[in-house]
């Protein structure tokens, strides 16, 4: 990753892929659109932030899939790049980085300032960086759910060895999810 990742508030509305096989532009405002659905803005009542969090290969994204799959936006760098890369089998974050930092980084800004639900997957494994995150999002208002997920050891296995080219750990995309999400309360805050 780089070290210097700022994306600015004005983004721009396409991002040439340096993987012009296909001369394909990125339009970074449909794949941010592609984020939310139709669910309404939640006035009147607590938005909530839902962490899921666990080890490697717990079931986390069935669990998202499964309980989260109307009414919140997904922040989720793993998810993004999977979308960007349109099929391919690319190690991540690799060329895919500078549009998964603008999308990723926008829909976490316009869920915040919406006052969206928002759901995110996270290993969890240091916990000041959780701690800090819940902390500020209920210092806007924002009700936070933890779900701790488990599996079996024989469970996990399995999962892990028969994760497709299409599922990229929370591990990997942790670190995006969580700069993504205090990026946009500090601009919402600020």
């Amino acid at each position: 990753m780089n070290a210097n990742n700022n994306t600015s508030e004005t983004s721009p509305r396409s991002l040439n892929s340096p993987n012009d096989h296909a001369a394909e532009r990125v339009d970074i405002e449909a794949e941010v659109n592609a984020a939310f659905d139709e669910s309404p803005l939640v006035e009147g009542n607590t938005p909530e932030l839902a962490l899921i969090m666990g080890g490697a290969a717990v079931g986390k994204t069935r669990f998202r899939r499964k309980r989260y799959a109307r009414g919140y936006v997904v922040v989720d760098a793993g998810d993004i790049f999977i979308k960007l890369s349109r099929g391919g089998t690319f190690d991540f974050p690799s060329h895919l980085e500078k549009p998964m930092e603008v999308i990723g980084s926008s829909i976490a800004r316009r869920a915040v300032r919406e006052r969206r639900n928002i759901v995110v997957e996270l290993i969890g494994a240091e916990f000041e960086p959780v701690d800090r995150l819940i902390d500020t999002y209920k210092s806007l208002g924002y009700r936070v759910n933890v779900n701790y997920l488990r599996a079996d050891l024989e469970q996990s296995w399995e999962w892990n060895i028969n994760r497709s080219e299409n599922n990229i750990s929370a591990y990997y995309a942790e670190p995006y999810n969580r700069r993504w999400l205090m990026t946009a309360a500090a601009k919402c805050d600020g």
